[in-house]
This record gives structure tokens, sequence and C-alpha cells, in this order.
């Protein structure tokens, strides 16, 4: 049984100007322990299939046709409240720029320990300062009891990002998606975090859906690709066999 499945999903937005078709019968499934590269060029439609499963859309949006299952239970029309108990448990997110995700105004600690205790409410402060600790840890941050003092302006941005991954792995998601979680890095700190990502699915066994624009991104952490344009899903498959597609066609053009 797949982890995730999505059928057919469709998701519009309504402006004064008239309906924007953001989704078009979109279909694909997620495995246990799979990372699978959503990948296309900006504006296609990545982010809004993330946020359409997670129901994190504006109130322009509407999903208008398809079918969100997790672990072969539907979810299409859960009740906010009812997300809310997903969210952070069964999934999770790492947003683009870890600093607009990241509150100026607290110290990294006490917001991966507010996480921590948003998810699991009778452990005491002491044990989610250490909980916390041990996020930054598992998110590749050295000395994190120090870190954990430092507020976000104090830290460099793929530390920052390492922040925002310790928040996201609060409660063990099942599933964790990355939203252009390493465009805002230089190619070094890029490469560490892809890593980490491979480590945690590693450790934890969980599913990531990592969304980029990068093939050289997808290469690297990917196990299957879906690729995107104008809204549409128009292919699926294993990495070798897309990069393998890609070549050909590539080596057919210069052939002309």
């Amino acid at each position: 049984m797949n982890l995730l499945e999505v059928e057919n999903l469709s998701v519009s937005f309504y402006r004064p100007e008239g309906e924007i078709e953001a989704l078009k019968n979109v279909s694909f499934s997620l495995r246990e322990g799979e990372i699978l590269a959503v990948m296309g060029e900006t504006g296609c439609g990545k982010s809004v299939l993330c946020k359409s499963i997670l129901k994190l859309l504006p109130d322009i949006a509407k999903v208008k046709t398809g079918h969100i299952f997790i672990r072969g239970v539907e979810i299409t029309d859960y009740s906010e409240k009812e997300m809310r108990k997903l969210r952070g448990s069964f999934f999770s997110m790492v947003f683009q720029n870890p600093m607009t995700a990241l509150n100026p105004c607290m110290s990294v600690g006490d917001q991966i320990a507010e996480a921590v205790g948003l998810r699991q409410p009778r452990l005491s402060k002491r044990e989610r300062r250490q909980r916390a600790a041990e996020l930054m840890r598992l998110a590749g941050l050295d000395h994190p009891e120090e870190r954990a003092k430092q507020y976000p302006f104090q830290l460099s941005g793929g530390m920052a990002q390492r922040c925002v991954i310790a928040i996201a792995l609060a409660a063990e998601p099942s599933v964790l998606f990355a939203d252009e979680a390493t465009t805002a890095l230089d190619v070094t700190v890029q490469a560490q975090i892809l890593d980490l990502f491979l480590e945690l699915r590693e450790r934890l066994g969980m599913s990531i859906v990592l969304v980029t624009h990068s093939p050289g991104v997808a290469v690297r952490a990917a196990d299957r690709v879906a690729l995107m344009k104008d809204g549409e899903l128009f292919r699926i498959g294993d990495m070798e066999e897309i990069i393998e597609d890609i070549v050909h066609k590539q080596n057919v053009i210069s052939c002309r």
C-alpha cells in the first residue's frame, strides 16, 4: 500500500478577473521511505500541489476535483480540525526561505521547543529543550545547546534551514514536504542539506517530496521524478529512466 496517493487533483484560483487553473488532473503516489522529486519551472504548480495536500491554500483557491489518500484513508474532505492533527504528525513542510519561516523575535531553540510542546504537551520545559537539542543535532547542527540561544539573524542560511528542518521533525512525520528547501543556499550548503535528507530517510524511514526546479537536486537525492508543466504532471518515473530519456532527446537534437 502506498503511503500517499493523489488522484486527478484539480485546483483553481478565483480572482476578480476570472478563474486561474493551477492544477489539472494531477495523479501520483508516494511509497514508504521514498524520495520523490517534483520538478518543473517556476509557476508550474509544484508548491500549490503540496499546499493542496496539506490544505494550506488561500481562501481564493478551491479544490475542484480529485481525491487524496494516506495509507488508503481518504482525507480530501477533512475539516481544518482534522487536518491540524495530521500536520506535523503525519505531514511536515520545510519552506523555501528559512528567514521568513522563523520568528525573528524568538531564539531558534525556543521555536523548536515550542514545536515539540505542541505535539507533546505533557513534556516539561526542560524536557522540551532537551528534545529541541536532540532535533538540532539530528538536523546536523553542531553545539546545539549554544545554537539554541541564538536568533535567526545570527545564523547563516544553511544553519537557519537546518533549524527549520528540526522544527519539521518535531513529531517525526511520515511525509516531509521540502518546498525549494535548497534554492536560497549556495551549492556547497545545498549538497549538505540534500545529504541530510538522505540521512533522515535512512534513520527515520520517512518519505520526502522534494520540490525543485533544479535537475541537479533531483539527481542527487531522488528515487523517482515527477515532471510538471502548466499545472499538469506529464511524466513520472524512476530517476534513471527520466535521465536516460532527457539525454537521448538531447543527443537526437544535437544530431539534427
